[in-house]
């Protein structure tokens, strides 16, 4: 089996990469309750997305693989973490936006800081309590259904030629799609939840790419791009939620500072100084105010260097398309699928139809003959050079047009190898029969050319009468070995 994983077959590669996904927060889950590892849990969760996107992914050829239950366990999973990331990025938007040296703001930031971290530490630790032992069962039947598999054969049929890096490709089409069909909405601050929705895409898009970064070299100047779109987007989603936050923390704020005022007010002996001074307000005002420049100027950075015509979203994506080319590898070549017959003579409807003069002839060569053809009728003369490979029914065609002088200079060297033929065309449905009269010899062939090999072919009347034999599969009726 090949070891490279665009040349894989699908199941076999959408399984690679979920087992690599699922190996990552696995080798992170180790590190979950080290105090001496504080990004384990942040490892933990970036291979959880991952994987999860995975699965989505390639779900069509994973199949039932996993079952909907394990399905909404790796879900449940992933997202055990949100609440104390969340308040991890906000904390840190706070102490970036705050000014705990100014006296007016300080409170505030102090205020705010401690309730994020607060929520973060109990986030994190209610999450590394419940995550390691569920998560060790997880991995273990994953690991199990996804590293085996069957394999259904038909004997006789073919093996299916398709290829990972085809199924990968596709996969990425429909994200980054979805990708251009969400930002092309977004126009505004007001717009940040459809941003946000193509930041998912960004990111999905990402991890479908990144497996492939040691294969395909185009694959990681465009993910160090696509990050930076990410994280754009991903500083307009937090400036978004540290609003919500702090428009909910001056609520609470004031409410605990009435409370205060109320208590200490009903002391026999008060001092309303001190609470007088500790006014949270301020800091919380300069920072909301703060947050809300920081969303403009991000959604107008978005609207300049990303989104605008000729932008960095349309270079992104003409990118990604190279690397889809790339994945999906060469296209197969153009294969002629045709029937031949031995007719007993020129059908009468043939004479109702203007021929058009063929002179053909085939150069030396054994397992690759090119054929020179030059073509007269009623369009004028044109010329076509043609390389055909196999026998029967399918074979490789290859074909284009070329002026007269390179088809004369290779006419010179057909000399005992050629062929002279009227060719009558005639639809008949949804095919063209065509009717070759050979001059130099009393022969008259009709081909037609199938869609697939399957297709029911079925005699035109004016045809059925005169037909002696299928010669498909007799090579002396091949033209090549009718030349003389």
């Amino acid at each position: 089996m090949p070891t490279s994983l665009t040349e894989v077959n699908p199941t076999e590669g959408a399984r690679r990469v979920a087992l690599a996904y699922l190996a990552q927060a696995h080798r992170a889950s180790r590190h979950l309750d080290d105090p001496d590892e504080p990004e384990a849990l942040h490892a933990f969760r970036v291979g959880m997305r991952r994987l999860r996107s995975c699965l989505r992914a390639y779900a069509p050829i994973l199949g039932d693989t996993l079952g909907g239950k394990l399905r909404r366990q790796v879900k449940k999973i992933a997202s055990a973490t949100n609440p104390g990331r969340d308040a991890e990025v906000q904390l840190r938007w706070a102490l970036e936006l705050g000014r705990p040296d100014d006296p007016a703001e300080a409170p505030g930031v102090t205020w705010l800081a401690g309730r994020l971290e607060a929520q973060r530490d109990e986030a994190y630790a209610h999450a590394r309590d419940a995550l390691l032992e569920r998560f060790d069962a997880l991995e273990k039947k994953l690991r199990r259904r996804l590293q085996t598999y069957t394999v259904e054969r038909v004997v006789g049929e073919d093996e299916p030629s398709m290829r990972f890096g085809a199924v990968a490709a596709a996969a990425l089409a429909l994200q980054a799609h979805a990708l251009r069909e969400d930002l092309a909405q977004v126009k505004g601050v007001e717009d940040e939840a459809i941003a946000h929705r193509a930041r998912i895409h960004g990111k999905r898009l990402r991890y479908l790419l990144e497996p492939f970064a040691t294969e395909v070299p185009s694959v990681k100047p465009v993910v160090k791009r696509l990050k930076g779109l990410q994280d754009l987007l991903g500083d307009l989603n937090d400036l978004h939620n540290l609003n919500d936050t702090l428009g909910r923390a001056l609520e609470d704020s004031a409410l605990a500072r009435a409370k205060r005022l109320r208590e200490e007010a009903t002391a026999i002996d008060f001092d309303l100084s001190e609470t007088l001074a500790r006014d949270e307000r301020a800091g919380l005002l300069a920072m909301l105010q703060r947050v809300q420049a920081g969303r403009r100027d991000g959604i107008e950075r978005l609207l300049r260097d990303w989104l605008a015509e000729g932008g960095a979203l349309e270079a992104l994506l003409a990118d990604v398309d190279g690397v889809m080319a790339e994945l999906r590898g060469p296209p197969p070549p153009p294969v002629e699928i045709e029937r031949k017959l031995l007719l007993r003579e020129l059908p009468p409807a043939c004479r109702e139809v203007e021929p058009a003069t063929i002179d053909q002839g085939y150069l030396p060569g054994r397992t690759l003959i090119e054929r020179v053809r030059r073509i007269r009728d009623g369009r004028g003369e044109r010329y076509r050079r043609t390389v055909k490979y196999g026998a029967g029914i399918r074979r490789v065609e290859l074909e284009e047009e070329c002026d007269r002088a390179v088809f004369e200079a290779l006419w010179a060297l057909t000399q005992g190898r050629r062929v002279r033929k009227r060719r009558y065309r005639l639809p008949e449905g949804e095919l063209v029969w065509e009717v070759d009269a050979f001059d130099d010899r009393e022969l008259t062939l009709a081909e037609v050319e199938l869609p697939h090999e399957d297709h029911e072919v079925t005699y035109p009347e004016w045809l059925a009468p005169y037909v002696v034999r299928d010669v498909t599969d007799e090579p002396e009726f091949v033209n090549a070995r009718l030349a003389k």
